[in-house]
């Protein structure tokens, strides 16, 4: 009775065994991106349920998402696994001001005098070393352009800068055939841009709108299967 118990418990290990191998043989999606692409990521799994595994690995408490932060975590977010489209973004976390001279990350505002987390030569510089390494996991690689900053009630952020930063990256992903996913475009189309977000927390808010469409029409024009009507916002 002993052995059947064992024998019962292999069968039952190699069930689950094999259940895993069905689950990642999907086509595998990767999200890295700030707190923006959290919104995304969770629609986009419950819409590809059995279609496609979308991840969005999230940072450790304390742990802030900019060009130069995302080189030193990008091994972590990778994983071991092979992804079969990797849609990235970095902009938001480089614009905002922080403390200078400090080592931890302190957000302050210009006024007070709190200089940006990155300069343009810095972030041109950062790009080219991120897609190089995207690029060498064979993944297709796909880059999202920073989303718009129409308003900053801390004065954390100077509007504008987005379009600045997002020409910078547009050169260098025009330079390594990077496909860009323009989500100035679409969440520019969303929103008012002379009105303030509802609840202050520009630019991480949409008024409550999605903005998942765009990194949809990639997914499953690259793995070939429908999708609702998405040719409005």
């Amino acid at each position: 009775m002993q052995s059947l118990g064992v024998i019962a418990l292999l069968l039952a290990f190699v069930s689950s065994g094999n259940l895993a191998a069905s689950e990642t043989s999907l086509p595998r999606v990767l999200i890295l991106g700030d707190q923006i692409y959290q919104q995304p990521a969770t629609e986009l799994k419950k819409e590809l349920k059995g279609k496609v595994e979308v991840h969005y690995p999230r940072l450790e408490p304390g742990e802030i998402w900019n060009s130069t932060t995302a080189l030193e975590l990008l091994d972590r977010q990778l994983g071991d696994g092979q992804w079969d489209i990797i849609h990235f973004n970095c902009g938001l976390g480089d614009l905002i001001h922080r403390v200078p001279r400090v080592k931890a990350f302190r957000v302050m505002p210009r006024h007070a005098g709190g200089i940006r987390t990155t300069s343009p030569r810095q972030y041109e510089k950062n790009l080219h070393a991120l897609v190089t390494r995207l690029k060498a996991t064979k993944a297709k690689v796909v880059w999202a352009s920073t989303t718009p900053i129409r308003h900053s009630s801390t004065n954390v952020f100077a509007k504008g800068t987005e379009i600045e930063y997002n020409a910078i990256a547009r050169k260098v992903m025009d330079k390594h055939g990077i496909v860009t996913n323009d989500m100035y475009t679409f969440v520019k189309g969303l929103i008012d841009m002379n009105k303030p977000a509802g609840h202050g927390a520009d630019p991480f808010f949409f008024d409550r709108k999605p903005i998942h469409p765009p990194l949809l029409r990639i997914i499953a024009k690259r793995f070939d299967f429908s999708v609702p009507d998405l040719s409005k916002p």
